[in-house]
């Protein structure tokens, strides 16, 4: 669905460039890109009607840009700044994936295996799927039916989640075709909590934000004070003004698409990925 019906609250980016520039001065090399930059930031957040946005690039390892446009609250009138936390939805998996690469690595969870050797209680489908048709949405599970993404219901543990799809028939035999789901990386968590004996939330900000510098990302809580989060909004349609957006609990997808971040956070979980901080190149 289009950005302006389902997220108008922000246009998150993050870029990680690598190419070689012109020995200069900072201001010389940069300052002509991130003009043109902010530009086009403008026009779109005008076109989109988008109330904020925020941007950050890492270039070398090193941040040389990092800012916030527009508001956070249109209500309040707060600024983006780039400490402001947004929800990014579906990079999310990426997060999650890399903690399953992590497991992958260390020898704790074989992707060809079936997910029930994680999760036992996960129903026994018409054919088998293995972790790596779930992680790669070739397994046939589906997504959302209408109602389901806004979701008001709390799921106070993974498992619980899952009770959402599990019991539906698979759309097609694993690994004949490909079909987006985020309930795949719902799966997916369970399996990292198989794996592990942990809950998923407490090991994945221990075991991946911690190590990746990702110092302010976690987990949307609805009902908690979370400094700079910034407020959501949709529009009816593409010509229609922000509106606050309905109120949602993503605990039934926090692996899938629940996660809080900023752009600085991003930027730098892309670059320590590129840079095989955490997993070797081979799983990346």
């Amino acid at each position: 669905m289009p950005l302006t019906r389902r997220l108008g609250l922000a246009a998150l980016l993050s870029l990680s460039l690598s190419a070689p520039l012109a020995a200069q001065s900072a201001d010389a090399r940069y300052a002509d890109a991130i003009a043109e930059s902010r530009r086009l930031i403008l026009d779109t957040m005008a076109a989109l009607k988008v109330p904020g946005a925020q941007i950050a690039v890492i270039r070398n390892g090193e941040l040389i840009w990092s800012e916030g446009f527009g508001l956070a609250d249109v209500e309040q009138q707060v600024p983006v700044t780039p400490f402001t936390r947004f929800r990014i939805a579906s990079i999310s998996k990426s997060v999650t994936a890399v903690g399953l690469g992590l497991l992958v690595q260390e020898g704790k969870i074989d992707l060809d295996q079936p997910v029930q050797r994680y999760v036992p209680s996960f129903p026994v489908k018409r054919w088998p799927i293995t972790v790596r048709q779930v992680a790669g949405h070739i397994a046939g599970i589906r997504h959302y039916l209408p109602g389901e993404f806004e979701s008001m219901r709390r799921y106070p543990t993974v498992r619980e989640g899952l009770s959402i799809f599990a019991d539906d028939s698979l759309l097609f035999e694993p690994g004949t075709r490909y079909s987006y789901s985020s309930y795949d990386y719902n799966l997916i968590s369970a399996v990292i909590e198989g794996a592990t004996g942990e809950s998923f939330l407490p090991w994945i900000a221990r075991r991946v934000f911690g190590p990746m510098g990702m110092t302010r990302t976690g987990p949307d809580y609805p009902d908690s004070i979370i400094p700079w989060r910034a407020h959501a909004y949709v529009h009816a349609d593409s010509m229609a003004p922000a509106q606050n957006a309905p109120y949602v609990d993503n605990s039934y997808k926090w692996a899938g698409g629940g996660f809080l971040s900023t752009a600085n956070d991003l930027a730098r979980f892309a670059r320590n990925l590129l840079d095989g901080k955490l997993v070797k190149p081979e799983i990346r």
